[in-house]
């Protein structure tokens, strides 16, 4: 083989592996549909529906099987400072702050019932739901665990008091993960309902909001870190693992897959490669128009609470149904009437250039062109 034609073959396969490279980069971030709730603060996802905490509707289920077009299924604004919702079965769980946990049977999205509910005692703000269980994230007063078995007359089966502020919380197994704002990190082994007791715990700069879990990693949305993996491997002995330096207004953090999605009052929604929990990288964004503050995932799509700007559907590729773990502020606002069906248009996003791969292509087949005029 010549050593011009080397060349050329040499060009070629490095085509091939940056084009093979530029296929493995998560997808592009694309808006596809938005329904405007009123002021959304926070969102789950089941199967068809979106259950989104609205500060002036309180709980509307929103029928999300047309992603471009979405429609409200039904509402229940008996929750006048709702925080959080979560979803197990036929029931939402949601927080409130002046009545704790509510249990909602939701099997008729038209018109939610509400079946009973558990004064924490505090002010309850996150929720999540495992088995028989409600682990609830009590800024004043810690993680309460409470037995939902009876629908009806739910009941407080244990509690665990951490120093300060409880913000978020997800469980795994027999631990509780619980980010408390001024301390990071707590786990709390769960096992025994009655009695949980501190397992161990990584003490993170900064306040931390939010918590996901995944395999033997937590995720804190942390604001001097922005998003802080913490290896879990050893309860009792926590590390940091690595961390990626979002802005300091990080609201929601949950995982799929390979991928942590960060939500950003400011700049909207982050996707992060955690592959590797020691160097996540950015894999993808979208600045979303309104204040994103939190984010559930489902298939290939992400639902965003983005404040004023109600449900806002994104398409992001890769993806499975993951459970939020964060909880934004609410605020008291006066109810409003129904929410109305609006149509948002979707964003321009900026110019981009063709990257490195798309000039080594170019470079590659100027180079080409020349060596065969050459030849010939």
């Amino acid at each position: 083989m010549t050593g011009s034609r080397m060349i050329v073959v040499m060009l070629i396969a490095a085509m091939f592996v940056t084009n093979v490279g530029a296929t493995a980069v998560a997808e592009d971030v694309i808006f596809v549909g938005s329904y405007d709730t009123g002021i959304a603060s926070y969102v789950a996802v089941s199967g068809n529906y979106a259950y989104v905490i609205d500060e002036t509707n309180g709980l509307v289920i929103v029928d999300v099987s047309d992603k471009e077009m979405p429609v409200v299924a039904g509402s229940y604004n008996a929750v006048g400072d709702a925080c959080s919702v979560a979803i197990s079965g036929n029931y939402a769980y949601v927080t409130d702050k002046h009545d704790g946990l509510v249990v909602l049977d939701v099997n008729d999205k038209e018109k939610p019932v509400r079946t009973g509910n558990y004064d924490v005692r505090g002010y309850a703000r996150a929720v999540v739901v495992s088995g028989d269980y409600a682990y609830v994230a009590d800024r004043s007063n810690g993680l309460v665990i409470v037995d939902v078995s009876d629908k009806e007359g739910p009941v407080c089966a244990g509690r665990y008091r951490v120093a300060r502020d409880t913000y978020g919380v997800a469980v795994s197994e027999d631990y509780a993960y619980v980010a408390d704002y001024n301390n990071g990190l707590m786990i709390v082994n769960v096992s025994n309902k009655e009695v949980p007791e501190l397992a161990g715990s990584y003490n993170l700069e900064g306040w931390s909001v939010g918590v996901a879990v995944s395999g033997d990693y937590a995720y804190v949305a942390n604001d001097f870190n922005g998003l802080a993996i913490v290896d879990i491997s050893d309860a009792g002995a926590p590390e940091l693992a690595g961390t990626y330096d979002a802005t300091p207004h990080v609201e929601t953090v949950i995982v799929s897959g390979d991928y942590a999605y960060v939500t950003d009052m400011d700049e909207g929604l982050a996707i992060v490669d955690v592959s590797d929990a020691e160097a996540p990288v950015l894999a993808g964004s979208y600045d979303t128009d309104g204040d994103a503050h939190a984010v559930a995932v489902s298939g290939d799509y992400a639902y965003v609470a983005d404040g004023g700007k109600g449900l806002v559907i994104l398409h992001v590729g890769a993806g499975t149904t993951t459970t939020p773990t964060r909880v934004a502020t609410t605020a008291s606002p006066e109810k409003t009437a129904a929410p109305e069906k609006t149509t948002a248009p979707a964003k321009s996003p900026e110019s981009k250039g063709p990257g490195f791969g798309g000039v080594l292509a170019v470079a590659g087949l100027l180079a080409i062109a020349y060596l065969m005029r050459r030849q010939g």
